[in-house]
């Protein structure tokens, strides 16, 4: 079950926000519009420090280079392995440097290694181990969507509490002559990361001020 669209805040209080945050990319046709959604972050969050991440699958529809330069910021790589050949544990520094992951756009498969709680890939693994919002686009071809296993899938990943999904939207699709489920704009995505923030704030205020309550009742 998708998360409620929140509309997002284009108010000046809004533009001032600031957080940490991922944008892992998946091997999807929509993952080539990821420059222009960054670009489009950069301008309405010009206080967010975003960080790009790509699956090897989603190098085949956008550029390292291109991301890098948008973000100002490396691009992550799926791998356990640096470039100079040593292993680093990148599953627990991405699960515990941000205050956000953005799975943007999220492909069956890796919706499906979600769901199966896949520990084969760093992100996945990060994914898994962190508790802070993640926020899950998802971008399905034709008819997928409908089918029950995904349906399934798509319960599993739902029933997290600190995972959101982000409803697709129709679009055309690029294979057939049709609509199909396509990766719903990043300000969906941003709205319902910062209702997540902002309600995590307001749960963690109530909890202080229990405490309080309790500590003040003489006995």
């Amino acid at each position: 079950m998708a998360d409620t669209v929140v509309e997002f805040d284009r108010s000046a209080a809004g533009k001032e926000r600031g957080a940490r945050l991922l944008v892992l990319a998946t091997g999807t046709l929509s993952t080539a519009h990821l420059p222009f959604w960054l670009n489009w972050l950069s301008a309405n969050r010009p206080h967010y420090e975003v960080t790009a991440g790509l699956t090897d699958s989603a190098r085949d529809f956008v550029s390292p280079t291109a991301l890098a330069a948008l973000t100002k910021s490396p691009v992550t790589a799926n791998s356990w392995t640096t470039p100079a050949g040593s292993l680093e544990p990148v599953h627990t520094r991405i699960a515990t440097a941000y205050d956000g992951i953005l799975v943007y756009p999220a492909s069956v498969a890796f919706l499906s290694g979600l769901a199966a709680g896949s520990g084969a890939s760093p992100f996945h693994l990060a994914v898994l181990g962190t508790r802070v919002p993640v926020v899950i686009a998802p971008s399905f071809p034709p008819g997928v969507l409908g089918n029950p296993i995904i349906g399934d899938v798509l319960a599993r990943v739902g029933a997290v509490p600190n995972y959101h999904l982000v409803e697709p939207r129709k679009g055309k699709s690029r294979s057939v002559d049709g609509e199909t489920d396509v990766t719903a704009p990043m300000w969906d995505a941003i709205g319902i990361y910062e209702a997540a923030v902002d309600a995590d704030a307001d749960a963690d205020a109530n909890a202080d001020a229990d405490v309080d309550v309790d500590h003040s009742v003489s006995v």
